[in-house]
């Protein structure tokens, strides 16, 4: 017992009462198990009880009713015994002589001389020879027994002695009862016999008939098949026939002469069960018995589960008890001692805090907690009790919430008081902290001054980049321009050669100064992203268009494959993802000499209105080692030989910021020698405002189209997409025959390098250098040609041999059409005004100057034109404030700004002051024409 009492009552009492009551709770469960067990296994022992019962109780049956048969065929066979005078007894048996189905059996003569005459049937003799039983018949005279063997019809009388003893009614009972008598064999093996006396309960009955039954035959019928063993007894509780070894005791079967069934006891232990069950008419019974072995055989497996249940349960419930004293209880001890050793280390805390701490009674203020700090911090104050203020008030605050006040102490000390209504000890206080804020104070005046010169930091770094934008993009606009309309002049070899190298680099210094203005707004946070719907499918062709014409003077195959189940149009922004596919395309380029690169644009999954599409660029180039890519994101990171270490080193980084801030992933897969694939997975949410595409080609069912196609993943895409958009597509397989229809149509995916096909139907030959509009060939109008970089195109032109019977007319190959229009033209910088003018006049334009916004103003008001093309930053009246007088003065003229100030906030200031569309400088002839062409058309530029 004295285990169980703490060592240290304050500290260990509450683990021992814990560890106690644990130790009761497992012995509960203990009993419980245990008990379950028990009464799993009663329940089982209770259903084989009820088993071997049934057994027992079917048993008894089938004995009974072999037994009641028997008895039944003897009370009928002695019904059938007559008494006849033998003066009568020819004439009785002259009318039965023709009945031959009938025996007649003379068994002697009565006491009053009447003649006994047994009238055996057929059905009689053939019960008897179906229930294997023999007829036996004594002279109680002579004592001596005679029986007829009614197997054979023709035999009389056969005598037979036998010493089965007087069968003659028992001591104290009337010789004449009509009941039938069992007498035992005396013997093994003996039969038993079944007697009754003839004439019923006369007096004197010196006649008796009987039956001779089998033993073996009647131990076969008592047989229990495996529900125990048996014992046939007479009246007076002797065994007659048994079965087994292990039956009851002489004296229990004494003791239970009724019929019953029950268990077996010796003393307080139980052998088995029994059925009693009194059988005849003679007072014989029939005992079965099934010892508790047999029984513990039966359930066994029950028992065995159940120990083996009750082992796992005493197993599983020591873990359990384990488990909760080292996880519950002893981790609850170390608590109860970190929270006492806490209370003493926080009265060491308080006291040696650096800030004073007091706690006051609620009511009174009476101070109950106090450190030195606060001692020495209030003084006098303490006494005077100024510095509560109005802290005292909040005395209805509740519990835990803060409130805070600043006091000044009489020796000019600044403090901040912290206060929060709280418990202590069963009372009301109020807990109060004091802080010496005088220092913290100039420290604050101090920083708020470095935040102002923060922000003066970061608005100069703001316009920094804005006048570096400006300033930068305006002379690069001057040459780059200049370049431009120099191309469009008359040049020699030599001559063009030098200018496109120079147009190559101005287009490298433009590009890295574009990712150094991005890397800046990145890091300082400027950068936004600009949400509007694009489709994917046109977002892709169109980048990799861009990049085609660079590949082929390499000769590398490059191709896109995109996903026909991608959606029309999504939200995003499709700047940001043309410039992060136009630095992968760019760096796949530069890094592969021969072979594929390859843009695929997959849906990787959707759910509700958000997709996720994943763009991937492979190429087989020279591949990139393991260890490089980790560091292949990082700014100014270029890997490679020297001789392909164009740019700064900029496009991969700025690429991976901002696929993270489109919350995006971008992968990288390389290895030396096999090339690389960069994969770019991005959230994207789908337009719920975009109706089906009006544009989306229209093709027919029939005539059929068959694709043939050198790389089977473009032919797989194309024929996707010409399926969704209604079409019959088959693969054009070698040797097929020249037209399997003669409308069918073949589409010819960049032949080149691919054997001739001579195919006598229409025909689109789809290749990297044709244009949109499809070409026909002038020597078979059924043959078209049009670019492998627009799918659309390709549907249209096969939409066009299908719809129509007719020749294609030809496409015009000319220069573009004059735009003719008439545009103003306002910028400050004289050499930017120059180029703007030179470059409308090539599109057709007739153009005049304006140095300023204000001189704009008064040639708009004196003239009428189609467009004013203003720069944003002029001196005297700015783009701005140009449209907005325009406005003003109801001159309703299209104005487009140009500015080099190439950031999102700039293009919606420009549409907020009304102007009608945004050109971000420099600007190329092919950009000026498709602005100006689209605000002809009424939309925005």
């Amino acid at each position: 017992m004295h285990r169980l009492l703490p060592q240290h009552p304050a500290i260990d009492a509450p683990a021992v009462a814990a560890t106690v009551l644990l130790r009761w709770l497992s012995a509960c469960i203990l009993v419980c198990l245990v008990g379950t067990g028990i009464f799993y296994v009663l329940v089982q022992l209770g259903d084989d009880v009820s088993v071997h019962r049934r057994g027992m109780n079917a048993a008894a049956y089938r004995a009974q009713l072999y037994v009641d048969q028997r008895e039944a065929l003897l009370n009928y066979l002695v019904d059938s015994v007559v008494n006849v005078h033998t003066s009568s007894q020819k004439a009785h048996a002259s009318r039965h002589d023709d009945d031959r189905n009938v025996r007649r059996l003379q068994l002697g003569t009565a006491g009053d001389g009447q003649e006994l005459t047994l009238l055996l049937s057929a059905r009689a003799e053939q019960t008897l020879a179906d229930f294997g039983v023999r007829l036996v018949h004594v002279d109680g005279t002579s004592v001596a027994v005679r029986s007829a063997a009614h197997e054979e019809p023709s035999a009389s009388f056969i005598s037979r002695q036998h010493t089965v003893g007087s069968p003659l009614a028992p001591e104290g009972e009337s010789p004449g009862d009509s009941r039938v008598r069992w007498v035992a064999p005396t013997q093994t093996g003996s039969p038993i016999y079944l007697y009754r006396a003839i004439g019923g309960a006369e007096p004197g009955a010196s006649h008796w008939l009987g039956l001779a039954i089998d033993s073996d035959a009647m131990i076969k019928t008592m047989n229990g098949n495996g529900i125990g063993d048996f014992a046939l007894l007479d009246r007076h509780g002797e065994a007659v026939l048994t079965q087994g070894e292990r039956s009851p005791s002489a004296n229990w079967m004494r003791r239970h002469a009724q019929d019953e069934f029950g268990w077996i006891w010796d003393g307080a232990r139980p052998e088995g069960l029994a059925l009693v069950k009194g059988i005849g008419e003679d007072g014989w019974r029939l005992v079965y018995h099934a010892p508790l072995s047999l029984l513990l055989v039966d359930i066994a497996p029950h028992l065995g589960i159940s120990l083996l249940m009750s082992l796992a349960g005493v197993v599983a419930l020591r873990a359990l008890t384990r488990r909760i004293d080292r996880q519950l209880i002893q981790p609850a001890l170390l608590q109860h001692r970190q929270l006492l050793e806490s209370f003493d280390f926080g009265s060491t805390v308080i006291e040696m805090a650096p800030v004073g701490v007091c706690v006051l009674r609620g009511h009174d203020g009476t101070p109950m907690v106090e450190n030195q700090l606060a001692r020495d911090w209030l003084g006098n104050d303490a006494a005077a009790g100024d510095w509560l203020g109005n802290l005292r008030t909040g005395n209805a605050d509740p519990l835990g919430e803060r409130r805070s006040a600043d006091y000044t102490t009489s020796d000019g000390r600044q403090l901040q008081v912290l206060a929060a209504r709280t418990r202590y000890h069963g009372e009301d206080v109020l807990l109060c902290v004091f802080n010496d804020v005088s220092r913290h104070r100039q420290i604050q005046a101090a920083l708020s001054a470095a935040k102002q010169a923060a922000d003066a930091a970061s608005q100069a770094k703001t316009a920094f980049l804005a006048t570096m934008s400006h300033e930068i993009r305006t002379p690069l606009y001057g040459l780059l321009g200049t370049l431009e309309l120099l191309a469009h002049t008359s040049l020699d070899a030599r001559q063009s050669q030098y200018l496109a190298t120079i147009e190559q680099s101005s287009s490298a210094l433009l590009q890295l100064i574009s990712e150094i203005l991005d890397v800046t707004k990145i890091e300082s946070g400027q950068l936004t992203l600009v949400v509007a719907p694009f489709s994917p499918l046109d977002l892709a062709e169109s980048t990799l268009r861009a990049y085609a014409a660079a590949a082929e003077r390499k000769g590398i195959r490059i191709m896109v494959c995109t996903d026909p189940g991608l959606p029309d149009h999504v939200l995003g922004d499709a700047g940001r993802i043309r410039q992060i596919l136009g630095n992968l395309l760019s760096n796949a380029i530069k890094f592969t000499d021969s072979g594929n690169i390859c843009l695929r644009v997959r849906l990787v999954a959707r759910e509700a209105d958000m997709v996720s599409v994943s763009w991937q660029v492979t190429e087989t180039g020279v591949g990139i080692a393991q260890a490089e890519h980790a560091r292949l994101f990082e700014p100014f990171r270029q890997i490679g030989t020297h001789s392909r270490l164009e740019g700064a080193g900029l496009g991969l980084s700025i690429s991976d910021r901002l696929v993270r801030l489109m919350n995006g992933d971008i992968r990288l897969v390389s290895e030396p020698g096999l090339g690389s694939s960069f994969t770019m997975v991005l959230p994207l949410k789908t337009d719920s405002r975009a109706t089906p595409e009006e544009s989306a080609p229209k093709l027919l069912a029939q005539p059929l189209i068959y694709v043939r196609c050198s790389v089977s993943e473009l032919a797989d895409s194309g024929s996707d997409w010409l399926q969704r958009w209604g079409a019959t597509v088959r693969r054009y397989e070698p040797g097929m025959p020249l037209a399997p229809d003669e409308n069918a149509i073949l589409l010819d995916s960049d032949p080149r390098g691919s054997p001739p096909v001579s195919w006598r139907g229409p025909r689109v030959t789809a290749l990297p250098d044709a244009g949109d509009t499809p070409v026909v060939d002038p020597e078979n109008p059924r043959h078209l040609t049009v670019t492998m970089f627009s799918i659309r195109a390709i549907a249209n032109a096969l939409a066009r041999l299908q719809q129509s019977d007719a020749p294609v007319p030809m496409a015009a190959v000319s220069r573009p059409d004059a735009l003719d229009l008439r545009v103003l033209v306002a910028e400050d910088n004289p050499i930017n005004r120059i180029i703007m003018k030179e470059q409308l006049e090539t599109l057709g334009c007739s153009v005049l100057t304006a140095t300023d916004g204000q001189h704009a103003l008064e040639l708009c008001r004196s003239q009428p034109f189609d467009v004013v093309l203003t720069d944003i930053n002029m001196p005297r009246m700015s783009g701005h404030a140009l449209t907005r007088s325009l406005r003003q003065h109801d001159i309703l003229v299209p104005v487009i700004g140009a500015t080099a100030s190439a950031t999102p906030e700039e293009r919606e200031r420009c549409f907020a002051s009304g102007m009608a569309g945004y050109l971000a400088k420099p600007v190329d002839i092919g950009t000026l024409r498709r602005a100006l062409t689209q605000l002809s058309h009424g939309a925005p530029a």
